[in-house]
């Protein structure tokens, strides 16, 4: 079978063929030639600058412009060819001519206009894309406001008694909002949403992101405002609680004196407790603030103490303090002249002489046992271990120390002394 051979050139023959071959010809020469002929047809240099100035006494005033910024248009050039084709977006800026009589704040429209910048110069604007620019223009504001938590929970969420959910501590308190005065005026509060599925038995820890509000409780955005930050971490606590007994605690309690639980009351007895695991299951009591035997007698045996909690714990019962009354019935008070004094822990090389040769002291204890103490059972102590660069004549405290071990002095007392 013989075989007919293809012929381009027998294509040219056929009128058709010529006729779509002869257009397209045309639309490629003409393409080709707007793209190098910038003489007589416009260049588009893109992502030009625009660049807004107010005038310096605007400027002065406190005035900012704050749209638009970052922007660019588009300019269009023709001119030399060898020239335009160089051009670039850095060549060039584009400028509100007009903004420079802005003397208040407000929104403007201005025509926008082009400049040359760089070091080309043999070309014509031809038009700026966007021909006109609204203009903000407004004082700078800036305001603080502590972040709001607005956490919901899931309808149906049904809460764990033996747990505790603490208020959320969020990784910043406070969130600065800036922008047009204006703008920044309306704005009521900065707060962030999140709603709670499932029931909470362990701390829990997400990120947030800060919703802007008006006094209307209308979410504002844009307008030029910004914050310092968008978002806050936030961690909500949840800790086991647990109904701890009220312990009393003393200090200068001679060794030979026992309260029991017979012999006081506290009142609250208990609280309610929330903390980590790890540090409430070491909690076998709350601790009261020390209460100082020197201030107990039979006329003055009841006391107001601190409640003393870790710092990482929370009391859920809301009781600050609590009241301890010590039962002294068949304890007494008995004042002695005390004439013994004993002065320790002196600076190196120094001597001490007490000038104070008696002082009369309240002393109380057992009924039997103070009846039985005389002058010689007592001894003053003047602990000088926080006063080593003393010298001189000086007054300091007193403290006693009283034989038997089942007595002590009420109230504080002070002698004199000759440190050398």
């Amino acid at each position: 079978m013989n075989m007919k051979r293809f012929s381009v050139g027998k294509l040219f023959y056929n009128n058709k063929f010529a006729l779509v071959f002869s257009i397209l010809a045309a639309v490629v020469l003409w393409v080709i030639t707007v793209l190098t002929d910038t003489e007589s047809y416009p260049h588009a240099i893109t992502n030009v600058p625009v660049n807004i100035t107010l005038s310096d006494s605007a400027q002065k005033n406190g005035l900012k412009v704050f749209s638009p910024v970052n922007t660019t248009a588009t300019v269009y050039v023709k001119g030399n060819s060898i020239v335009v084709n160089q051009l670039k977006s850095s060549d060039l800026q584009v400028n509100a001519p007009m903004a420079s009589r802005i003397s208040e704040p407000g929104t403007y429209t201005f025509t926008l206009s082009a400049v040359k910048e760089g070091s080309l110069t043999d070309y014509d604007v031809t038009a700026v894309s966007p021909e006109q620019a609204i203009i903000t223009v407004d004082k700078y504001k800036e305001k603080t406001f502590n972040i709001e938590s607005h956490i919901t929970y899931k309808d149906g969420y049904t809460a764990d008694p033996s747990y505790f959910v603490s208020a959320p501590a969020l990784s910043t308190e406070t969130v600065t909002v800036s922008g047009p005065e204006k703008q920044v005026s309306q704005v009521n509060k900065v707060a962030f949403s999140y709603e709670i599925t499932d029931t909470l038995t362990e701390s829990k820890n997400f990120t947030a992101k800060l919703v802007i509000y008006d006094a209307n409780n209308n979410v504002i955005s844009g307008n030029g405002i910004t914050m310092d930050t968008d978002k806050v971490e936030v961690t909500i606590p949840v800790m086991p609680r647990k109904i701890l007994p009220v312990k009393a605690v003393f200090t200068n309690k001679p060794s030979g004196v026992n309260f029991t639980s017979l012999d006081m009351q506290i009142s609250p007895a208990s609280i309610e407790v929330a903390g980590p695991a790890d540090v409430l299951s070491g909690l076998t009591g709350v601790e009261l603030e020390p209460i100082d035997f020197s201030n107990i007698s039979p006329s003055h045996s009841t006391f107001t103490a601190d409640v003393n909690l870790p710092s990482t714990c929370n009391n859920l019962s809301s009781i600050p303090t609590a009241t301890v009354k010590l039962d002294l019935d068949g304890y007494t008070a008995r004042t002695i002249a005390v004439t013994d004094f004993n002065v320790k822990n002196l600076g190196t090389g120094k001597t001490a002489t007490v000038y104070t040769k008696k002082l009369l002291v309240t002393i109380v204890g057992p009924r039997d046992d103070v009846e039985k103490l005389t002058s010689g059972n007592i001894v003053g102590q003047i602990d000088m271990s926080d006063k080593t660069d003393v010298t001189g004549l000086t007054e300091v405290p007193v403290t006693f120390s009283v034989s038997g071990n089942t007595c002590w002095a009420y109230g504080s007392y002070m002698a004199n002394i000759d440190v050398k």
